[in-house]
């Protein structure tokens, strides 16, 4: 499954869709406005409810991003403290993300190694455009779409 998601250059709330390979939306980001640390509502547009919410925790040493599922955290992603290279600690998932994160290309394996996912971002966009390819079919494509929400906002805390 391939979905693309397109962020606005100017925008404060940090609401997109994520369209399928036929540019048809499936799924809207809808971002809070004042809020402390960010919040992502993840909604699904045939629905039209909530699927998922990303949220920042503020007070914490490291930047940590939290996932919630259909009201259930599944998912908690933290920057890990590294002198060059951006690593990350994604509890309760098994999942692991190999690849360069300021260029936002990487993979996403499960815990046997099996590819999940690939993420890249196209560079010559007049925003920031992401390509999912989404290679399981067991995977629930809301959970990459959060869980690479969360990496973003992490990537763009400040240490």
């Amino acid at each position: 499954m391939q979905l693309y998601m397109k962020q606005k250059m100017l925008s404060f709330k940090q609401d997109f869709n994520i369209v399928d390979s036929n540019q048809k939306p499936v799924y809207k980001v809808d971002g809070e406005f004042l809020t402390l640390g960010r919040k992502l509502h993840i909604i699904n547009m045939e629905t039209n409810e909530e699927v998922a919410l990303v949220k920042q925790k503020v007070l914490s040493l490291m930047p940590q991003v939290d996932v919630f599922v259909r009201g259930q955290e599944v998912a908690s992603i933290r920057k890990r403290i590294t002198l060059f290279k951006p690593q990350f600690d994604i509890e309760q998932i098994g999942w692991t993300i190999k690849g360069d994160y300021f260029a936002h290309d990487y993979i996403i394996y499960d815990r046997e190694g099996d590819l999940i996912a690939q993420i890249n971002k196209k560079f010559f966009a007049m925003s920031d455009t992401f390509e999912f390819n989404i290679d399981s079919e067991e995977v629930d494509p809301v959970m990459v779409i959060a869980v690479v929400l969360a990496i973003d906002t992490v990537m763009d805390s400040k240490d």
